[in-house]
């Protein structure tokens, strides 16, 4: 117990003294961490694929942590830091019908360009699974966002959103590596 309360203390401290960069390695964490569970959990793996596991992390830390932290200082800024049930249900209502699918589209899109797939293959792939995978998103994320928005102090949201994200992300992290060997490429 002691050595969780120090951990806590000290990533809170982090967060006070570098909050961009205690977010960008957390957050390079959760989907390391969501990576290898997708690839030795769900898809069974023999070999872990590390380029693979790199790509995810390095999106995690680079990408994923500075846009969520932004988002969210977006969101109390847009909508007040208060955690009214009116408030909740703005941020909520912005978050999943705004950014969420945008997000989800950029980030498949990235992870795409990354392994050096065609637009078409992107194409093929965002057609063939874009509307499962925010469908997921909802299921997951619009109670998260709830307890998030209505509980959770704006300074440990990104954490608590993380902490939640090591199941989105082991979703997302299979369903944007799954193969298109199925997905017949568009405009061919």
């Amino acid at each position: 117990k002691q050595w969780y309360q120090r951990r806590v203390r000290g990533y809170t401290k982090q967060l006070a003294t570098r909050p961009l960069f205690t977010g960008m390695w957390s957050t390079a964490a959760i989907l390391f961490s969501g990576d290898v569970i997708a690839q030795q959990l769900i898809e069974r793996r023999s070999k872990q694929d590390w380029v693979r596991t790199a790509r995810m992390t390095s999106m995690g830390g680079l990408v994923v942590g500075p846009t969520l932290r932004t988002w969210y200082l977006c969101l109390d800024k847009m909508f007040g830091g208060g955690m009214l049930v009116s408030t909740v249900v703005k941020k909520l209502v912005t978050d999943q019908a705004l950014f969420a699918p945008c997000f989800v589209a950029c980030f498949i899109s990235l992870n795409n360009l990354l392994q050096g797939k065609s637009m078409n293959e992107i194409k093929a792939q965002l057609r063939s699974e874009y509307l499962n995978i925010i469908i997921a998103n909802w299921l997951i994320w619009v109670p998260c966002q709830i307890l998030n928005f209505r509980l959770i102090p704006l300074q440990h949201r990104l954490m608590f959103a993380n902490t939640m994200a090591l199941i989105w992300n082991t979703y997302l992290a299979w369903k944007a590596n799954a193969p298109n060997s199925d997905i017949q490429e568009v405009g061919r």
